[in-house]
């Protein structure tokens, strides 16, 4: 599923033109230099995770006798665009607002698959990006449906709004219980961060929000818990 691209300069350069593609950097945490500095100014700025590892860690991923102080991993996944994809007059499609956990983002997909929703949709930064280990999780599931990838959750709503889906957002705080509410039309059902939810505006673009009662003190679910039991509970209806 990966590709690896390595050295300074090269790692540089996908950064600087095509940084899109890249799941994530990883640097030898003991290197130091203008070139490495410039790596890592360049995946703040860009939103590109990367991570600081010993050396013999960051150069398993290449073949042997092979070195390097920096590698980006390159997803080959093909991903579809929102305007491709032809959605049923009661699609039923979920957005994930910066889910980051790869494991959760494998299971979303699974529940997606199982439940008989058509599509997710993902931000193309600071969030889990296709990788092995999502394909894993998924079970294969992940090309069963159509994956979709954004530069703007928040505009993607507006979208979704104007092809007529309704917008429906998952929050501890919401005035509706997930299990009352009617997902008959064509719904987006919105997934929050692990930890911090919805953004700000994103949940502002939401025409309604839904929440799970707990009982036993229990503040919050599992991402991809939350979402299989709305996902659920939505394709049934």
């Amino acid at each position: 599923m990966s590709e690896i691209i390595h050295g300074n300069n090269p790692v540089i350069e996908l950064l600087e033109n095509d940084s899109s593609k890249i799941e994530k950097v990883l640097i030898v945490k003991t290197s130091k230099s203008d070139k490495i500095n410039k790596v890592i100014e360049l995946c703040k700025a860009k939103g590109i995770r990367f991570d600081l590892l010993p050396a013999e860690k960051v150069n398993s991923y290449l073949e042997r006798n092979e070195h390097t102080n920096v590698l980006a991993m390159i997803s080959d996944f093909k991903y579809k665009n929102l305007q491709e994809v032809i959605f049923s007059d009661n699609s039923k499609v979920v957005v994930l607002d910066n889910i980051e956990d790869p494991h959760n983002f494998g299971a979303i997909i699974r529940s997606i698959a199982g439940s008989g929703a058509e599509a997710v949709i993902i931000p193309d930064r600071n969030a889990a990006q296709v990788t092995d280990t999502v394909v894993k999780v998924s079970a294969g599931t992940i090309y069963k449906i159509n994956v979709i990838r954004v530069k703007n959750i928040a505009q993607t709503l507006d979208k979704l709004k104007d092809m007529g889906f309704w917008i429906v957002g998952t929050d501890m705080d919401g005035d509706k219980d997930f299990r009352e509410f009617d997902y008959s039309a064509k719904s987006a059902i919105v997934i929050g961060n692990e930890g911090k939810g919805m953004r700000r505006l994103v949940r502002e673009k939401c025409d309604d929000l839904v929440r799970i009662d707990l009982k036993n003190n229990v503040e919050s679910l599992n991402a991809s818990v939350a979402a299989a039991l709305v996902l659920f509970e939505a394709t049934k209806k």
